[in-house]
């Protein structure tokens, strides 16, 4: 195990406690839960949860979708993570597990949460959710495929065998923490002393492509959310660690200008003195602004629709 992956492998389970603990505290009696739902042919990891209020009320519900972090090699689905605590405020959360590098390398990751939108918006009237009121929330590499999903959600093709590979996979507003945005800068962005290198051999990045990032360079441009923002890309919410030495903060920044270059609404909010994760990172979460973010995008009759 080299040392960018024995540390990132603290960092997830680090994370992975705090977001378990904030999820018991946050914990809604009433709601309802359908769990392990499959959406792919992959079965284990083509399967998702979804939290529901206990009472199903007469209008559909807006839906987050949570996208878990771990580098593209490590994590499950969880207990829904941040999103979890939406529910009460009248959100469904769909919480989902993707294929991770050691089972297929890149585009699978982002084809698996594409597959898992469409899947929400067949099902919509199952569950009475909106299907034109979908957003995400993901950390670092969940944070990644939310970028994504928020910039190309028409440059990944529907597998052949999805049945809802004519519905859109858009979404209406992304949220993502420390997200790796271009894998062909990562390293020269990095602050000193990284605890993450992109193009060292057997990285997290490498091993999400396959292959050394310089033989690839092709299809981590393509795995890159900054290199897909156009004007069509979905509003997006940024938090980032400026002390943040796996992911660099630079990551967000540029991401951030660019999709402000095309009149995207983008906010970024950096956390001073904090890391990738930690007391620091979560006590600096703009959780008000967050909430304020979805309910506008989610939730405003006004709301753009993807």
């Amino acid at each position: 195990m080299n040392r960018s992956t024995a540390l990132l492998r603290c960092m997830f389970f680090a994370l992975g406690s705090t977001v378990v603990a904030a999820s018991a505290q946050t914990a809604v009696p009433s709601e309802r839960i359908l769990r392990h739902l499959s959406y792919g042919p992959h079965a284990e990891r083509n399967v998702l949860d979804l939290y529901l209020p206990a009472v199903r009320g007469p209008a559909p519900l807006p839906v987050i979708v949570w996208l878990h972090s771990g580098g593209w090699y490590l994590g499950d689905k969880g207990n829904g993570g941040l999103a979890r605590a939406y529910v009460a405020r009248g959100y469904a959360v769909a919480s989902i597990n993707y294929r991770l590098s050691q089972h297929a390398i890149f585009p699978a990751q982002i084809e698996d949460c594409q597959r898992a939108i469409r899947w929400l918006r067949a099902h919509a009237g199952d569950h009475g959710l909106d299907p034109t009121r979908i957003g995400a929330w993901g950390t670092s590499a969940g944070g990644h495929l939310v970028a994504l999903l928020a910039t190309a959600a028409d440059k990944f093709s529907a597998a052949a065998d999805d049945p809802h590979r004519h519905l859109s996979a858009a979404i209406a507003a992304g949220c993502a923490q420390n997200p790796p945005t271009d894998l062909l800068t990562w390293d020269a962005q990095a602050l000193p002393n990284p605890s993450v290198v992109a193009g060292a051999p057997d990285s997290m990045v490498e091993r999400l492509l396959g292959g050394p990032l310089a033989e690839r360079r092709a299809l981590a441009e393509r795995a890159s959310p900054l290199r897909h923002v156009s004007a069509n890309s979905s509003p997006f919410f940024l938090v980032h660690g400026d002390a943040d030495r796996a992911v660099p903060p630079r990551q967000s920044e540029t991401f951030h200008a660019a999709l402000r270059a095309v009149s995207v609404e983008s906010t970024l909010h950096i956390i001073r003195g904090a890391g990738h994760v930690g007391d620091v990172f979560s006590q600096g979460m703009p959780h008000a602004a967050i909430e304020d973010f979805f309910d506008r995008h989610l939730k405003s009759a006004t709301a753009r629709k993807p």
